[in-house]
């Protein structure tokens, strides 16, 4: 009995570990819990300081607070609002990690590329809304940017480097991707009172990561075409 049992043991299959993504992956995600817990706790004459403060709005970026593309990316109008996009970014930034690689650079990249998609989405939105005062928060833009970057990486062996554009997952993805968020226009979400996450933040962000990634990979990770 005992060397049967010991071979039963040792044709059981390693155990896997629960969460096998990159540490990076989870950066932004705690990110934005966090600095959301500080603000959520904050007294509210101080929530509207920040607010005032860090929001984005087409009036404020008119007049020169070019910061704000950034700030806003950080603030989120309700916790609903915060988990969603941190949901999200654990769901897409993994692909979008492991192909920029280990190491400062790697980090680099993937935190100033994040950013880029953010600023865009903030532009895209200002852009379609330029006489407006409403003010725009969260990081949904930059993350928009990291779904349109993933859905051309290289998901199964077989598969190319880097998707074409009119490669049919890339094109069903942004199909689905665009019709979802053009529905919001129609939709109130629950983000915060005063507040929108503007679905042309989303739309704006995801066309910079989906068009972006290939010329960002080939510039900077040239050995991801190696692999």
């Amino acid at each position: 009995m005992t060397d049967r049992d010991d071979r039963q043991e040792d044709w059981r299959p390693a155990r896997e570990p629960f969460f096998t993504a990159p540490p990076l992956v989870v950066l932004f995600p705690v990110v934005l819990v966090a600095l959301y817990a500080l603000q959520s706790w904050a007294a509210p004459d101080m929530q509207m300081q920040i607010l005032d403060g860090f929001a984005l709005s087409p009036t404020l970026l008119r007049a020169g607070y070019y910061d704000l593309l950034v700030t806003h990316i950080f603030l989120h109008g309700s916790w609903l609002h915060v988990l969603a996009n941190s949901a999200f970014c654990l769901a897409f930034a993994a692909p979008l990690v492991r192909a920029m690689g280990r190491g400062i650079g790697g980090a680099a990249s993937y935190i100033v590329f994040f950013l880029l998609c953010g600023i865009a989405g903030g532009l895209g939105y200002c852009a379609l809304n330029w006489h407006s005062s409403v003010p725009v928060v969260g990081a949904s833009g930059a993350i928009s940017g990291l779904v349109g970057a993933a859905i051309r990486l290289r998901s199964q062996p077989g598969e190319p480097d880097m998707k074409p554009l009119w490669h049919p997952r890339v094109l069903s993805m942004t199909a689905v991707w665009l019709g979802m968020n053009v529905l919001t226009a129609f939709v109130r979400l629950p983000v915060g009172e005063g507040m929108v996450v503007a679905w042309q933040a989303h739309v704006a962000g995801y066309l910079f990561g989906l068009v972006v990634i290939s010329p960002w990979m080939r510039l900077f990770h040239r050995h991801y075409f190696q692999t």
